[in-house]
């Protein structure tokens, strides 16, 4: 009862070599990128198999339930037939088989949550397993279902009519004695398949009884693979687990064989087993989401095209050739209570004079209200140089190795991942998943789970350091994540100096700012720590993402530097040097904020007391008198003279790790073949939300 399709021979629908994987969707949704869209049957087996994947994988979806039969129609419409089930559209692929998506799932989840195993003899007990989970539990149990239900007009449409469209639910009324003969005809589901079916589920079952005799907790050991929730999934027609995540009758409502079926196999080992995944690792579906939940700015189709037609007209291009007239006849330009800083010197200057031009008054009322004092909203002063050089010690001699070990595991995981499919979303697919693993690895902070952590990083970033109109809807949304990710922050602080006094070691950079306190090399307390955790982590996320974002975006539009940097992609130096130099042209902030205290002197300008100064280090890098042929992307300037990342005492604390991060992410993407861009780059607000690309496999 649980599909209306044939189920693919398992070792048959391995991917064959040069079949593509179908493209997914590139369009933006009604609020937001796109989620994930789940094409289902709501009563089928295989259906939940891949709904519990995404569910346990925490993967945002929206799922689209049919009919049986009447599914045909949507899912032609997306591009897949009628034979496959489910179908998971994404943005970079249609897949539309179980195992194609369980795979893709798979190895896109951290590693530590990865269900199918990595060595060889376990890899091959497990495809054992799989193959006879799914070609013979899978097909015995449905047909066994329908087979003794189709008759039954009333219990079937009770759970077939269940989360469909409104016409699904009139035309099965109605033409059900049709569908019921095309299903006992197509699947096989006659009555004359009962007792053939019964006999292979017990058979399947006594095998699996064997198999888990020898006292291990699942079918492969001592922890859940994929088998197990295979054999749960699979088995649900004739076990009907309160906690499945479809529909399905209910158990009073079936006829009396069929309920002493299910009463014998919920007594065997191996219906105990199935009973435990459910009731022990099956986490709730999802709810209906109308945006995706790590888009933290949900924007109408017309506003967000309108904000993005600004975006384009006051854009990178339009602001190179305004910046240009500024420095040529108004360098330093008061309007009012504002000041736009344009010329290399004036703005490095600007920067410098940090006791004239502060940041006290621009960061610190936000981070005040969000997280309390930060380094990066103070002034210079004793708290300044003491939270900041606490920090600073935490940072060992030779940290460069261990950040690049832990960022190129994760970029070949991701990429890895795309390679078989032949299309990777740069933002969701590896930019921010790489830097939410490194703030894991690293930092030491691994957060409830990774969209939870991907909201509440972007979500206070924003409000933080881009809200600059204080809109309130923004501010709501940071402060939510605030409220969820202090005490979190607290919490985790306490455990680890817990774990530290028991002995334990760790070598990630909270850890070690927790062991030093303990050691009296500094006197932050738990709540300081937070404070300064927090602050790193939020610049941590998004900015590696919308650097490494944006440098791509212009290397894609600039095929000769494109072509030397694949040259240069296994010298990470030279690299870097091309990525810095390229993102001149489009950089993350064309603007550093300061404010005048006392009033003060730029070029002989005066800036009164008060006023914001805006120091363009946008205009700055493409100053002539400062940079040598700015119009071109050169590999040959300093490092030190980039401000993409500031300048002054306030500079990134981050950017000896993005200088690491950058070619690797970078030179990850540049390796593969022929890449080249598959539908437009998509925004959240000001973040980069969705840039797929597409590479020869």
């Amino acid at each position: 009862m649980y599909a209306s399709y044939n189920i693919n021979n398992y070792n048959n629908s391995k991917q064959e070599e040069g079949i593509m994987i179908k493209p997914g969707s590139t369009r933006r949704g009604a609020k937001s990128k796109q989620l994930n869209r789940l094409l289902t049957i709501p009563v089928s087996h295989i259906s939940e198999l891949v709904r519990w994947m995404l569910d346990y994988g925490g993967v945002p979806y929206r799922e689209e339930g049919n009919v049986p039969m009447l599914h045909i129609l949507p899912f032609a419409l997306a591009g897949a037939d009628a034979k496959a089930m489910p179908v998971l559209i994404t943005s970079e692929a249609t897949l539309c088989t179980m195992r194609e998506s369980l795979q893709y799932i798979d190895a896109r989840l951290p590693a530590e949550l990865r269900l199918y195993p990595r060595d060889e003899k376990s890899l091959a007990e497990t495809e054992r397993l799989l193959a006879l989970l799914v070609d013979k539990l899978g097909l015995a149990t449905r047909n066994y279902g329908y087979a003794m239900l189709l008759p039954h007009k009333e219990t079937v449409l009770s759970f077939w009519q269940q989360r469909v469209p409104v016409w699904q639910k009139w035309l099965a009324e109605r033409a059900y004695p049709f569908l019921a003969k095309a299903m006992a005809k197509n699947l096989p589901a006659d009555p004359g398949q009962v007792e053939p079916c019964k006999q292979q589920i017990e058979v399947i079952f006594a095998e699996l009884d064997a198999l888990l005799a020898d006292g291990r907790a699942y079918l492969l050991g001592d922890r859940p693979t994929i088998a197990d929730y295979c054999l749960a999934a699979l088995s649900a027609p004739v076990l009907l687990p309160e906690q499945f995540g479809g529909v399905q009758p209910p158990k009073e409502a079936l006829p009396a064989a069929y309920q002493a079926f299910v009463e014998q196999l919920r007594a065997s080992p191996t219906g105990a087993l199935a009973a435990k995944m459910y009731r022990e690792h099956r986490p709730a579906p999802a709810p209906s989401l109308d945006h995706h939940p790590t888009s933290t700015t949900p924007q109408n189709i017309v506003s967000y095209y309108l904000a993005r037609g600004v975006a384009m007209l006051t854009g990178a291009p339009v602001q190179r050739w305004l910046f240009g007239l500024l420095r040529k006849h108004k360098p330093v330009l008061v309007l009012g209570k504002r000041a736009l800083v344009t010329r290399d010197s004036d703005v490095r200057e600007t920067l410098a004079r940090d006791t004239e031009f502060t940041i006290a008054e621009i960061n610190a009322p936000n981070m005040q209200r969000l997280n309390g004092p930060f380094f990066l909203g103070m002034d210079r002063s004793e708290a300044y140089s003491k939270e900041q050089g606490a920090l600073r010690r935490v940072i060992k001699p030779g940290e460069d190795q261990l950040i690049r070990r832990i960022v190129r595991q994760h970029c070949d995981e991701m990429i890895q991942a795309a390679l078989p499919v032949g299309r990777i979303d740069m933002v969701s697919q590896l930019t921010r998943p790489v830097a939410r693993r490194f703030i894991r690895d690293y930092l030491g902070v691994p957060g409830p789970d990774e969209v939870t952590m991907m909201r509440w990083m972007r979500s206070l970033f924003h409000d933080l350091f881009l809200n600059l109109s204080n809109d309130r809807s923004i501010q709501m949304t940071a402060e939510q994540s605030f409220r969820e990710m202090g005490p979190y922050l607290l919490n985790l602080i306490a455990e680890r100096r817990q774990h530290i006094k028991q002995g334990e070691q760790f070598e990630d950079f909270l850890s070690r700012l927790v062991k030093m306190g303990m050691d009296g090399e500094h006197d932050l307390d738990d709540d300081g720590i937070r404070r300064n955790i927090s602050g790193l982590i939020v610049g941590a996320l998004d900015t590696t993402s919308m650097t490494s974002t944006l440098i791509v975006q212009q290397l894609l539009t600039k095929p000769e530097v494109l072509a030397r940097a694949k040259q240069v992609v296994d010298d990470e130096d030279k690299l870097l040097h091309l990525c810095f130099d390229v993102f001149r042209f489009n950089t993350m902030a064309a603007a550093m904020r300061r404010h005048c205290k006392g009033g003060a002197e730029i070029a002989g300008v005066k800036i009164p007391p008060g006023t914001e100064v805006f120091a363009f280090t946008a205009s700055a890098m493409f100053d002539e008198t400062a940079w040598p042929e700015p119009d071109s992307v050169r590999d040959d300037r300093s490092l030190d003279r980039y401000m993409h990342f500031g300048d002054g005492m306030h500079r990134c604390f981050g950017e000896y790790i993005n200088r690491i991060q950058i070619p690797l992410i970078v030179g990850s993407l540049l390796r593969l073949d022929n890449l080249k861009q598959q539908g437009c780059l998509l925004y959240d607000g000001p973040f980069p939300d969705q840039f797929v690309l597409a590479f020869d496999r």
